[in-house]
C-alpha cells in the first residue's frame, strides 16, 4: 500500500473487518471514524485535516466505528453529507485553507457508501482549525503540536517573523560600531541621498529596525553584533567557505561566524580575486572577459542564503567553490509554495522579513524577487549554463556552473546588446535551452520559462521577428516548433547545424516515399516521420499526416490509404 490509502487500499482493508477491529488497521496515514451527522462529522473531519497535513499526510474514512469486529456491524455508512460542502468547510476552517480531496466509496453495508477524507502533506505548516487548533499526527494519534515545534514550524514557513523579534540577552553595547559604519558605507555607496545617513546612529539602528522599542532585535543581531555576541546568543549564525583546487583537495576550508555585511564583503573579496578569474573572447576589435563566475549573479546567491535560510535550523550556510561549479547552500527549505518549478515568478516571501527589509533600506537587495532572475541572467548572458536550484525540504541549494559554457552565446548576447537589441532573460533561457536540443515547442518553453502557454508563445513571437530574429517556426498549427534561423544556427552550433535542422529538401519528400514503398509496400505516420527526420512532437505528426493526405488525393496522388484495425497506412497507387 502506497503511504497515503487510495481508494482500492481503503476496500481491501474494510475487507479485513471480520478478523479485525478498525482500530487495529489504522495507522499514521490512516482513520477510521463513525458518523455522528454532517455537522459533527466535518468539525472532526477539520480536525484531522489539520493533524494530516502538519504531518506526512493521511486519510480519515467516516461511517466505519473502530472497536467493533465484524464487517457488518463495523461498517454503519454516512447519510446527509454533501461532498462539495464537505469539501468547502474543511478550507474554510482552516488556516491556511487545505484542499483535501473529498469522495464517497460505495459498500454493501448501512446506508450504501462510506465518506472519505484525503489531505495531503502540507506545503505552508503549521496548520490550524480556524478556533486555533493546532495538531500532528504522531503514529495512530493527533497530538498537540509541542510549543518547541511549532513556533520552529511557523518560522520556516515564514508565518513567524523570528527576525524581527527580540534577541534575548544582546544589548546596544554588544552591537559594533565598525559594522554600523560598514553597513553606513554600503548604503552611501548606493543611495548617497537616502535620509538614513543623516541619523544618529540609535535612529538609524532603528530605522532598519535593528531596534525596536529600545530592544536589538535578531536583525540587528545579525547584522550588527560584535563576533563574540553572535557565537554566543546565535551560533547556527555560521557560514563556511570551502575552495577546492580538484575533486579530492581542498585549498581553503573558511569557518566563521560574521556579522552579515562583513560575510558578504568576505566573498566579494573573493570573487574579485584571483580565486575567480576571467577569460578573454575576441569580439571583433575588441575583448569580452568572461569571469568564472559572475559577480553579480554570486552576491545574489550569498545574500539570498543569508537572508532566507532558517535560523532555528542548526545547520550552516555553506559555499563550495570549484573550477566546475559554485554550490550555495543554506538550512530550511523552500517557504509559501516556491519550489524550483516555479521560483522565477513566484512573488518574494520572505521568511526573515525584518532582515529582508532591513537590507532593502540599505539597498542590498529588491523587495520584489528580482534577484533570483538576476543570478540567471548573470549566467546566462556569459553563455553558462541555467543555474539550478534543489531542495530536499530540510535545505535549499544553489548550483552555479562554469564547465561547458558557450562562447558563442555569449558573443551574441554581447552584439545584440552593443546593437540596442538586449537579450532579455526570458530570451537567454529559450537559447540556452535550444543550445541543447534542434528544436522546440510551446510547451516545452513554457516550462522552461514558468509560464503560461500564451505568455511563452509571445516570448517566441519576438524572437522570431526582427529587432532579434534568432528563431525560425517550423509548422502553422498550435503544436508548431521553433528552431534557430540559418544565421544563428551557423554561429552558435556550426555550419552544419541549420542544414540537419531543416533536414531533407521537402521537394525530394515524395521521390524518397516511392523509393521507401518500393522496398517494404506500405508506410505509415510514424514510418514518414522517421525517413524524412521530422521528429516526435506533436506538429511532426501533424506535417506527415498533412502530406500523407496530400499523396492520397483522388486526382493527384500517388498512394492509396487502407485502414487496418482503427490505423490508417499508404500503399503505392
Amino acid at each position: 500500500m502506497s503511504a497515503l490509502p487510495a481508494a482500492d487500499d481503503i476496500l481491501a482493508l474494510l475487507a479485513k473487518l471480520d478478523e479485525h477491529i478498525a482500530d487495529a488497521l489504522e495507522s499514521e496515514h490512516l482513520d477510521f471514524k463513525p458518523s455522528q451527522g454532517a455537522k459533527e462529522d466535518l468539525k472532526v473531519a477539520c480536525e484531522y485535516a489539520v493533524c494530516f497535513a502538519n504531518a506526512g499526510g493521511g486519510v480519515v474514512v467516516f461511517g466505519v466505528a473502530d472497536k467493533v469486529r465484524g464487517r457488518a456491524a463495523a461498517i454503519q455508512g454516512t447519510q446527509g453529507h454533501d461532498v462539495d460542502t464537505f469539501k468547502r468547510g474543511i478550507f474554510d476552517a482552516t488556516r491556511p485553507g487545505i484542499e483535501a480531496e473529498v469522495f464517497e466509496l460505495p459498500v454493501p453495508e448501512g446506508s450504501g457508501r462510506v465518506l472519505v477524507v484525503r489531505v495531503p502533506e502540507g506545503a505552508q505548516k503549521p496548520y490550524g482549525t480556524a478556533a486555533g487548533l493546532y495538531k500532528q499526527r504522531v503514529g495512530k494519534n493527533c497530538m498537540p503540536l509541542d510549543p518547541v515545534a511549532f513556533r520552529r514550524a511557523q518560522v520556516s514557513s515564514a508565518a513567524l517573523d523570528w527576525s524581527g523579534a527580540p534577541a534575548q540577552g544582546v544589548a546596544m553595547s554588544d552591537l559594533d560600531p565598525l559594522q554600523l559604519e560598514r553597513a553606513r558605507q554600503v548604503l552611501r555607496s548606493k543611495a548617497p541621498s537616502s535620509g538614513l545617513l543623516d541619523l544618529p546612529d540609535r535612529e538609524f539602528l532603528e530605522g532598519l529596525e535593528a531596534v525596536r522599542d529600545g530592544r536589538v532585535t535578531h536583525a540587528g543581531l545579525l547584522l550588527f553584533a560584535r563576533r563574540e555576541v553572535l557565537a554566543r546568543t546565535c551560533p547556527q549564525a555560521q557560514f563556511h567557505y570551502v575552495l577546492h583546487d580538484s575533486e579530492t583537495s581542498v585549498a581553503r576550508n573558511d569557518i566563521d561566524r560574521l556579522p552579515l555585511l562583513e560575510a558578504v564583503e568576505r566573498m566579494e573579496q573573493v570573487f574579485t580575486g584571483p580565486l575567480n578569474p576571467e577569460r578573454e573572447i575576441a569580439l571583433g576589435l575588441f575583448k569580452l572577459r568572461v569571469p568564472q563566475y559572475p559577480l553579480e549573479g554570486v552576491r545574489e546567491a550569498i545574500l539570498n542564503a543569508l537572508t532566507h535560510r532558517d535560523y532555528l535550523h542548526p545547520g550552516e550556510v555553506l559555499v563550495r567553490h570549484s573550477a566546475q561549479e559554485l554550490v550555495v547552500t543554506s538550512p530550511g527549505g523552500f517557504v509559501a509554495g516556491i519550489t524550483p518549478d516555479n521560483i522565477l515568478r513566484h512573488e518574494a516571501v520572505p521568511r526573515n522579513r525584518t532582515l529582508a527589509n532591513a537590507l532593502v533600506k540599505l539597498r542590498l537587495v529588491e523587495s520584489s524577487g528580482i534577484g533570483r532572475r538576476r543570478i540567471f541572467r548573470s549566467a546566462l548572458v556569459y553563455g553558462k549554463r541555467r543555474p539550478a536550484y534543489q531542495t530536499d525540504g530540510h535545505s535549499v541549494t544553489l548550483r552555479l556552473f562554469n564547465r561547458a559554457t558557450h562562447d558563442a552565446v555569449a558573443l551574441l548576447a554581447a552584439r545584440l546588446n552593443a546593437a540596442g537589441a538586449e537579450l532579455s532573460l526570458d530570451h537567454l533561457l529559450v537559447l540556452d535551452a535550444l543550445m541543447g536540443q534542434t528544436f522546440i515547442d510551446i510547451g516545452e518553453v513554457a516550462q522552461v520559462l514558468q509560464l503560461p502557454r500564451d505568455d511563452a508563445r509571445l516570448v517566441l513571437e519576438a524572437l522570431c521577428s526582427p529587432p532579434l530574429s534568432l528563431l525560425e517556426r517550423k509548422g502553422h498549427t498550435s503544436v508548431a516548433t521553433f528552431h534557430f534561423a540559418k544565421g544563428v544556427a551557423t554561429e552558435l552550433k556550426g555550419k552544419a547545424a541549420y542544414t540537419r535542422t531543416r533536414g531533407i529538401n521537402p521537394v525530394r519528400y515524395a521521390e524518397l516515399v516511392r523509393e521507401f514503398l518500393k522496398d517494404h509496400q506500405r508506410i505509415h505516420n510514424a514510418q514518414l516521420r522517421e525517413l524524412l527526420g521530422l521528429g516526435e512532437s506533436a506538429s511532426a505528426k501533424v506535417e506527415a499526416s498533412r502530406y500523407l493526405t496530400k499523396w492520397s488525393q483522388k486526382d493527384e496522388g500517388f498512394l492509396d490509404k487502407h485502414m487496418e484495425r482503427g490505423r490508417p497506412y499508404y500503399t503505392l497507387r
